[in-house]
């Protein structure tokens, strides 16, 4: 695969970087402003967020506020890098270098009505103008940690996700009187976006905040779960793309 080719594609993976990025964030953000206050009743600390989610004697409490800015905010780091060079590599792309070394020429010769011949000389552009390899090494490196940046951020989210729909679980066997034979309804048969259902109409607001109106709970974290998911398996074919050029041997540098 050429140059233009490899560019290209970095230009398409890393606009859907930043659209799933925004996703991610925007989702996880809506979740977590929702259930802030409603969540939020430990004493003497944070527990507002949605995810890591604690079951208790009295009452359903949300998990320290860390993780819901880690999975909130992080993805703007990478959505920010990909923003740059979505616009460098599509720049490049849409507008590539005129440079005669990079153009290939076919020359066919043919005969006029009058029997005269006639050279016909065909240029095209094959390539955009090539960069230095040590700017394909540097893209190696930063989108290879990118994608274990973000592949932890997705690890985080899916771990806490799981953690609240399961002490959610125990909830709702409190709330519907669930008990023997029953129980393996709630713990094995039941998604986690029936249960985040419930808890969205089940779940009673605090003394000192309400909420205002309902949301899809479980809709929105598993938008942003999914988002989340692609993110990394994008950033992960972009570090290959990147790896790929550097191994190769530039002749023009």
């Amino acid at each position: 695969m050429d140059q233009l080719g490899i560019e290209k594609r970095l230009s398409l993976s890393y606009l859907f970087c930043i659209i799933l990025g925004g996703i991610a964030s925007i989702t996880t953000g809506i979740s977590w402003g929702h259930w802030y206050r409603t969540l939020d009743q430990c004493v003497g600390r944070n527990c507002s967020c949605i995810l890591y989610g604690q079951n208790t004697v009295s009452r359903f409490l949300g998990g320290g506020q860390a993780p819901c800015i880690w999975v909130t905010f992080g993805p703007l780091l990478y959505v920010f890098f990909c923003i740059c060079l979505t616009c460098f590599h599509g720049y490049r792309v849409l507008f590539t270098t005129k440079s005669p070394r990079m153009r290939s020429t076919r020359s066919v010769v043919a005969k006029t009505e009058t029997g005269s011949s006639v050279q016909i000389t065909a240029i095209s552009q094959e390539d955009t103008s090539p960069l230095p390899r040590a700017f394909w090494i540097t893209m190696s490196v930063f989108t290879s940690f990118f994608f274990a940046y973000a592949l932890i951020n997705f690890a985080l989210f899916l771990d806490g996700f799981y953690t609240t729909c399961n002490q959610y679980r125990r909830v709702l066997e409190k709330m519907i009187g669930m008990h023997g034979s029953a129980l393996p309804v709630i713990h094995r048969r039941l998604y986690c976006q029936s249960v985040f259902d419930f808890m969205d109409y089940m779940q009673l607001d605090s003394e000192n905040a309400s909420r205002n109106g309902f949301i899809n709970t479980g809709l929105s974290l598993s938008l942003g779960l999914a988002a989340s998911c692609f993110a990394w398996m994008i950033l992960l074919f972009s570090s290959v793309l990147n790896i790929t050029m550097a191994k190769r041997k530039h002749r023009y540098v």
